[in-house]
């Protein structure tokens, strides 16, 4: 069960279900007005990428179902640097 009580300025979660991380962004999509953006590299992060107002999918190892999905696609975790810098503000 994911606790209620989350900061809502931003959060890193790891070692979730795909129920969990999809539970975590409607979480913070209720209780904030900012939007959320989610990223993802596999097929256990669709749910989570779709559900968020931006979903970044990473093309790689893991397959592409999360880039399939998402409103951005990068070929690395380190490309996503700019977009949450820059864009992110």
């Amino acid at each position: 069960s994911i606790p209620k009580i989350l900061p809502t300025d931003q959060t890193i979660c790891y070692r979730c279900t795909p129920a969990n991380k999809k539970e975590i962004v409607k979480i913070f999509k209720d209780k904030s007005p900012a939007l959320t953006m989610a990223v993802g590299d596999g097929a256990n992060d669709v749910n989570m990428i779709t559900a968020a107002d931006v979903g970044v999918g990473i093309r790689g190892k893991e397959g592409t179902e999360a880039a399939r999905v998402a409103d951005y696609v990068a070929g690395e975790f380190k490309f996503i640097k700019l977009l949450t810098l820059y864009y992110g503000r």
